[in-house]
């Protein structure tokens, strides 16, 4: 029984040790390549600022208010040499909120591979693309009176001349890996 749990402890004392040496170099291997504030989805979100309508009553109702947000989506990128060559890219976005809308926070995965054609050139290919990131539209609730009582709508398109019910179908769903990105890049050094 002494001898078993003598062994437990030595596993347990290699795979601790194991694991302090990749985490050690790990981040010997790992820099940060990009930080970045906003995104496409955010840039949408953006353009939705500019409009607004009049309500029945002669209320204006301007969107800025409900498009806006005291922090913008934050990138972070890192790239993890796993070979000289070769390496992980990967990293995460902080998400935005407003009071229309919210974008979900994302994980950034890709790889990159260089190839040195020869003493003076270089060939790099990467690709990346996001997890998660949901860009989603909320709805609002209008009142149209004894025309159609209350009902769920889209938020800028509530004084639009569709029905309500058809104006959902023009709510903002954007997904972050529609950002995903190739890149094939040459470099001559002269």
């Amino acid at each position: 029984m002494k001898i078993c749990a003598i062994l437990v402890l030595t596993v347990l004392q290699l795979v601790i040790l194991t694991s302090a040496a990749a985490a050690q170099s790990f981040i010997e291997n790992t820099g940060l390549i990009d930080v970045y504030v906003g995104s496409e989805r955010s840039e949408t979100v953006s353009r939705l600022r500019s409009g607004g309508y009049e309500l029945a009553d002669g209320t204006d109702v301007r969107f800025d208010r409900w498009y806006s947000s005291n922090w913008r989506d934050l990138s972070f990128s890192f790239l993890t040499e796993i070979t000289p060559g070769f390496g992980l890219i990967w990293g995460l976005s902080t998400g935005e909120r407003g009071e229309k809308y919210r974008i979900a926070p994302a994980l950034e995965v890709g790889l990159m591979l260089q190839i040195d054609l020869s003493r003076n050139s270089t060939l790099t290919f990467s690709a990346r693309t996001k997890l998660g990131g949901l860009l989603q539209e909320q709805t609002c609730t209008a009142d149209y009176g004894a025309i159609g009582g209350v009902q769920r709508v889209n938020c800028r398109m509530a004084a639009s001349p569709l029905a309500p019910a058809d104006t959902l179908d023009y709510l903002i769903h954007m997904h972050a890996v529609e950002e995903s990105t190739v890149s094939v890049v040459y470099e001559l050094r002269f």
